[in-house]
Order: structure tokens, then C-alpha cells, then sequence
């Protein structure tokens, strides 16, 4: 008999421990802090309009049309547009992506955080803390 009623006192125990935890996990907590993403500091747009033309640093240049794609030649390496590196391009909020196409097949991205557009200068910075700076030429 203290057997029987052991058992009925621990299956009674485990159905109270099964029904806190399952109260516990599904009742709203007292504090639940907002958690607020990165990208909402980061909302800032940028007219693609402000990319079309040819873009120069130093002797590296940027071509931006207006269908989305470009081109990307050195002059020092003694490189003209003809022979330009094609690459299409978008803009999502304030991330600039070149995709550039790879002259062996495949495609190659590459992320921007644009810090600085204008009518005359662009401004970005890879992933990695390298910073560009261009003038517009054309």
C-alpha cells in the first residue's frame, strides 16, 4: 500500500513539474527588453541616379550605366574602358554591391557601406575597413 501511494505521490509531483515548465515557457516574461537589429540604424536610401557616369580615384575608374551594370579598369596597369572588368551593381539601403563577372565563368560579390554620395564624390567602405573615395569625372 505505501508503495502504491509513493507512486501516486511521484506521478503527481512529475505532472506538476511538467506543467510549471510548460506554464514557464509559454507565459510572458515580467521584462522582455526590445532587441533592435543593426539595419535599424542603417535605414538610410541613396538614389541610384546619383551612380550613373564614370567615377576616379586615382588611376582606378568606375563606370555606372543605367541599366545596372559598369566597368572597372586600372590605368597604371595600362588597362583602358574597352577592356574593363564588367561587373552589375545595386544598391540596398545603404549597401553598395558589385557583382563582378569573372573572365573563367562565375560571379564574384562585393559589399560596400556607402558612407557619402553627392552630385561630385562617392564614398564607401568594404567589409573588411578598406575606405574608397571617388570623383565624379563624366
Amino acid at each position: 500500500m505505501k508503495k502504491k501511494i509513493a507512486i501516486i505521490l511521484l506521478i503527481i509531483a512529475a505532472l506538476c513539474l511538467i506543467a510549471f515548465v510548460i506554464w514557464k515557457a509559454t507565459c510572458p516574461k515580467s521584462y522582455d527588453p526590445e532587441v533592435v537589429e543593426a539595419e535599424v540604424f542603417n535605414d538610410q536610401t541613396y538614389d541610384t541616379d546619383l551612380f550613373i557616369g564614370l567615377w576616379q580615384s586615382g588611376s582606378v575608374f568606375y563606370r555606372y550605366n543605367e541599366d545596372f551594370t559598369g566597368g572597372t579598369w586600372d590605368t597604371a596597369d595600362d588597362v583602358m574602358e574597352s577592356e574593363a572588368s564588367r561587373f552589375t551593381w545595386e544598391v540596398n539601403r545603404n549597401r553598395l554591391i558589385h557583382f563582378h563577372e569573372m573572365e573563367i565563368g562565375g560571379i564574384i560579390p562585393k559589399a560596400h557601406t556607402i558612407k557619402n554620395i553627392d552630385l561630385g564624390n562617392l564614398e564607401y567602405e568594404d567589409d573588411f575597413g578598406t575606405k574608397y573615395a571617388f570623383v565624379k569625372v563624366e
